[in-house]
């Protein structure tokens, strides 16, 4: 494991996040986490643990919420969290997002979607930067809030240059859904994010081709660790990540302002090489 720690105070969706550290420093970075969040009014801190300091972690207040296979350089990644106000650590939706959860396992265990499947009408093509004001205006008819500022043309474009790759469904020549996959070279692993349909082409099964494509341009490239993180009231992204061959790995509660506030999400994941602990 590199030397370095890598540790981000996420104002937006007030968290702080430890991603990677020195298991010899935990105990002084604990306390830089808690110092910036008492400072910066944050309310929940997050550490991507080793299976080995799970313990220590729940020692000092962690809460085990669930895990991510092969997230560092193939070595799963346990999401430990840890939250300073009551309000935060309460799910506003536990029966709902239960509910969609067991529907969606259950959409699985029915047959997986079929790779092709768009309907008549529609194309599938790579995103360029050209796309970045027609995505940004999709982004912002999807959602009220979000945790990245993706209705800003200029941020889809940075993302694009920095290893964030866009593929998106065009119909009448206009952008009506769209996916990316964030990667993470130094980490080795990829989050397929940013997922919206435009509301009037909802339930035509537009994610699932994109999400096809996304694993193999990742397999391409030899990135070999996929996980995704959906809203857990959303039944389509749920339905998406289970049909499409992804485990449920548990719930990060409050975990980030999106759609109408903080909301839960849950963690999907498609290790295409084993991971380990």
């Amino acid at each position: 494991m590199p030397d370095q720690h890598h540790l981000i105070v996420d104002k937006q969706n007030k968290r702080v996040k430890l991603l990677r550290y020195r298991p010899e420093g935990l105990d002084a970075l604990h306390a830089e986490m808690e110092r910036i969040a008492l400072a910066e009014r944050l309310t929940k801190c997050i550490v991507y643990a080793a299976k080995a300091d799970v313990e220590k972690l729940q020692s000092l207040g962690y809460t085990l919420e669930g895990r991510i296979d092969g997230f560092d350089l193939g070595r799963n990644a346990y999401m430990m969290a840890r939250f300073l106000s009551e309000e935060r650590a309460v799910s506003a939706a536990a029966d709902l997002a239960e509910e969609v959860l067991q529907a969606s396992l259950a959409k699985a265990k029915a047959g997986a979607a079929a790779a092709s499947g768009l309907p008549d009408g529609y194309r599938q093509r790579e995103a360029v930067e050209a796309d970045a004001e027609e995505l940004a205006r999709l982004y912002g008819i999807v959602f009220a809030t979000y945790p990245t500022p993706m209705d800003d043309p200029a941020y889809v474009r940075k993302t694009m240059q920095e290893n964030t790759h866009y593929t998106v469904v065009e119909c009448g020549g206009k952008i009506v859904c769209a996916a990316s996959a964030e990667v993470s070279p130094e980490y080795g692993s990829v989050e397929f994010t940013d997922c919206a349909t435009h509301p009037d082409h909802l339930g035509r099964g537009l994610l699932q081709p994109l999400f096809y494509t996304l694993e193999a341009k990742m397999e391409q490239i030899g990135i070999y660790y996929l996980y995704t993180l959906t809203r857990a009231q959303s039944h389509g992204m749920n339905i998406t990540a289970a049909k499409h061959g992804f485990a449920y790995r548990g719930r990060l509660i409050n975990n980030c302002t999106i759609y109408s506030g903080f909301e839960d999400m849950n963690i999907w994941v498609k290790p295409l090489r084993p991971s380990h602990d």
